[in-house]
This record gives structure tokens, C-alpha cells and sequence, in this order.
């Protein structure tokens, strides 16, 4: 772990304990978020923790960032974006021997081994936490997040939303437990670190993957769904509105405008699970808002989209934009 004086710690208070007035502390929350990634991934972690603290300006933050021997440029440039708004970045290496035997299955062309990492969290953070927010880097955080920090976990490993492909039976066929007990996306996730360590999550992770790797379709996130299927706690769509919620195929499901609706209208955190927002193809009808926060960001050059990567957009959009081919996406007056 590096935590030192270049990366302007904060104090590790507790972690979920609110501040009064009278304590010297103007109501403000200690919030601890980590992020597991790799290089290729620094620039967007950067815009992920710009929406945290443009959208939560009064509390304090301590991001845990899991990374394998990240470059100390990489480092300092996520340190001084923090530090810009009073925050604190430590930096915890992951031994490869940690990987050890695990490989990626689904979305190979897309997902590093990095994703693995959050399987380790309680191993990692330090034991004074006995709560962090785990956060993928493709999403944003669009609104304050007391209400998800509050959350009630005793007895609990975690808090979590549901997945959009929760009734894909053939996942828990694959997994081998029961469709009623649901299936979580791993993207966001409120980590009780206390129950991850008396019941040692990270190793019955590894020991359900050495003993059944052909169950683990979709790499951590099926580990972790297993593994906690007794002990998660499933909180309000919002804190976790995935790019299937915005599909056009989301309205026929019955409910619709009542389960989707107010998510889809104010999403707490806005997470793009399928194409990524940089990327020329994604058609996400909210796609200008990860945008906005890149601004805010040493990252400017991603809003520079190549000419040839314009024309390419151009193609690829040419056909949805004639009515040539259905839409996959709500368009937002739709919802």
C-alpha cells in the first residue's frame, strides 16, 4: 500500500459515522470508496471520481484504489485530482499471485484481470474500515451519496442491485442455486469489510473457482453473487441504473414505469455496463453526461474524437437515424 504524505491522506475516521455540530465536524461524512484498475483504465477512474465529488461536496473522501504496480505518474495525476478537492488517494498493489489460476470467460475483449481485484477488498483495505463503497470506473455518480452510505448492513455482506439479466435462468443453473434468491451486478456494491473478514469472502471466492471454474461464466461478479446469495441486501434501483434499464426491450417487462421509471429519470449512480461513453458505438441516450465530467478532468483529449473515429460513429448510427433499423435505446422523452 502506498498512503503517504505525496497522496494527502485523511484521517480514517469511521467510516459511516455522521459529524454534529458541537464536534467541530459541520454535519460532514468520512466516505471510503475504492476502485480496482490498471493503466488502461486510469483516465476513466479520474472522471468517476470527479462525478463523487462534484456531486458530494460536503463530506470528505478517501479513495482505495487496487491496481497492479500502477506507474507513479498514473498515480500522482489521480492524487493531485483528488487532493483538488480536499481528498485523499491510497494505492494498494495487487500480488499476481493472488490471480493465481483464475482467467477471464465472458467479455474477454473488454475486461482485464484487474476485475478480480474487488474480490480481495477485505484482504487489502486496512482494518480500521469496517465499510467501503466499491465502484466500478464506467459509471457516474449523479446524485449525494448519504442515503446509500447509511444503509443498514448488520448481518449483511453487502448492499447491491439487482442485475439486469436477473431472470436469465441459465445463470443460476450455471451457478447452481435458486433463481428466487436473485443475482446482483457486482459494479456497485456497499461492502460490509467486518463480515467480509470473519467469514473470509475472498477465499471462499477462490475456493468456489478452483473447485468449480466451469460454473463462472461472468468472471468475479458470478464469485461474488454464490458467495453472498445468503447475504446481500438489495437496495433501490437508482444506486446502480445499468445500460439495459434504458433499453427499448425494458419496457415491455411488466411494471415497467413503476420498477424503472424513477431511476431511468434521476439515477443516483449512472453506470454503462454495455458500450463504454468513449467508445464510437455506444448509443446510451444519457452518453453526453460522462462528457460533461471530463472537463473537470487532466483528460480533456477524450471529448477530441478523431475524425476517423467521427465518420465511423457517423456509419454505425446512419442506419438507427433512417429507420433502416430498430432503436435499442428509449429516446429520453420515452422516459
Amino acid at each position: 500500500m502506498v498512503c503517504g504524505k505525496i497522496y494527502v491522506p485523511l484521517p480514517l475516521y469511521n467510516p459511516h459515522r455522521s459529524r454534529r455540530a458541537g464536534d467541530g465536524f459541520n454535519h460532514r461524512l468520512m466516505i471510503h470508496i475504492a476502485f480496482n484498475i490498471d493503466h488502461n483504465y486510469v483516465r476513466f477512474c479520474a472522471v468517476t471520481m470527479v462525478s463523487v465529488l462534484e456531486n458530494n461536496k460536503g463530506h470528505d473522501f478517501t479513495f482505495h484504489i487496487l491496481n497492479e504496480d500502477l506507474a507513479a505518474d498514473d498515480k500522482r495525476v489521480l492524487a493531485d485530482l483528488a487532493a483538488r478537492y480536499g481528498a485523499a488517494c491510497c494505492f494498494y498493489a495487487i500480488a499476481p499471485e493472488k490471480l493465481k489460476g483464475l482467467s477471464i470467460s465472458k467479455f474477454q475483449n473488454r475486461i482485464s484481470m484487474a476485475t478480480y481485484y474487488r474480490c480481495f477488498l477485505s484482504d487489502l483495505l486496512p482494518s480500521s474500515l469496517d465499510r467501503v463503497l466499491y465502484l466500478d470506473c464506467d459509471l457516474l455518480v449523479e446524485q449525494p451519496l448519504d442515503a446509500l452510505w447509511a444503509t443498514n448492513l448488520e448481518d449483511k455482506a453487502a448492499a447491491v442491485v439487482e442485475d439486469i439479466g436477473y431472470d436469465d435462468l441459465r445463470r443460476y443453473e450455471t451457478l447452481c442455486y435458486p433463481p428466487e434468491k436473485s443475482y446482483f451486478n457486482a459494479g456497485v456494491m456497499l461492502v460490509n469489510l467486518d463480515y467480509w473478514r470473519k467469514h473470509n469472502v475472498p477465499k471462499l471466492c477462490m475456493d468456489l473457482y478452483r473447485e468449480h471454474p466451469e460454473r463462472i461464466v461472468y468472471n468475479d461478479q458470478d464469485l461474488l453473487n454464490y458467495v453472498m446469495q445468503d447475504s446481500k441486501r438489495m437496495v433501490d434501483l437508482k444506486w446502480n441504473v445499468q445500460d439495459g434499464f434504458y433499453r427499448t426491450s425494458i419496457k415491455k417487462r411488466p411494471g415497467w414505469e413503476e420498477k424503472y421509471g424513477p431511476s431511468l429519470r434521476q439515477p443516483g449512480i449512472l453506470h454503462y455496463t454495455n458500450r463504454k461513453p468513449w467508445e464510437y458505438e455506444n448509443q446510451h441516450p444519457l452518453r453526453a453526461d460522462w462528457f460533461a465530467y471530463v472537463d473537470f478532468t487532466p483528460f480533456g483529449e477524450l471529448k477530441h474524437i478523431s475524425a476517423a473515429m467521427k465518420v465511423k460513429r457517423f456509419f454505425r448510427l446512419l442506419p438507427f437515424t433512417l429507420g433502416l433499423r430498430k432503436r435499442k435505446y428509449l429516446n429520453q422523452n420515452e422516459f
